[in-house]
């Protein structure tokens, strides 16, 4: 007798897309995602503002452009409400995008990682949107420090949602 199973592989791959399917978007997926949101927020802060800071690269400019669009609402853009917008994307809006999308990035196994994925993506929004004013050391510094803030974000985030829930799986 050989050593394989009766179960043939697709019905295995089916099994395990079943299985990955059965975890439904509820408010306790919604509230593990804004758990990992906020403490990827928390986790990336000392890589993308403190380190640029202790070597003078950090500047408050792109933070109070980033808040610019509040002159829609009558606000007056400031560094106080550019980083509120900043924690409340990174606590509610990153976090209920990456329930939605984040089951159809790589990688497979294990699926925290794709929070890594998640956060490489938004980081190329996130470049023009910061991008500093400065020489070739100010502008490689906040590549290196943002890149790596996100995916310390992307690896928390993805890391808290799957050890609370689960990651869902949405059929298409």
């Amino acid at each position: 007798m050989s050593s394989e199973t009766s179960e043939s592989p697709a019905s295995a791959v089916d099994g395990n897309v079943a299985e990955s399917v059965s975890v439904p978007i509820t408010v306790r997926v919604i509230l593990g995602a804004m758990t990992g949101g906020l403490a990827g927020t928390i986790a990336m802060l000392p890589v993308l503002v403190g380190v640029p800071e202790l070597l003078g690269l950090f500047r408050a400019e792109p933070v109070v452009r980033f808040a610019g669009f509040a002159e829609f609402f009558g606000l007056e853009p400031t560094v106080a409400l550019g980083i509120a917008l900043f924690a409340f994307g990174g606590t509610v809006v990153l976090p209920l995008t990456f329930v939605v999308v984040g089951a159809f990035l790589p990688p497979e196994s294990p699926r925290f990682l794709r929070g890594a994925s998640f956060a490489t993506t938004f980081w190329v929004g996130f470049v023009p949107a910061f991008w500093p004013d400065g020489g070739l050391v100010t502008i490689l510094g906040f590549l290196f420090f943002s890149l790596i803030s996100h995916w310390i974000y992307g690896l928390t985030l993805g890391y808290v949602l799957t050890r609370i829930t689960h990651l869902p799986q949405h059929e298409v």
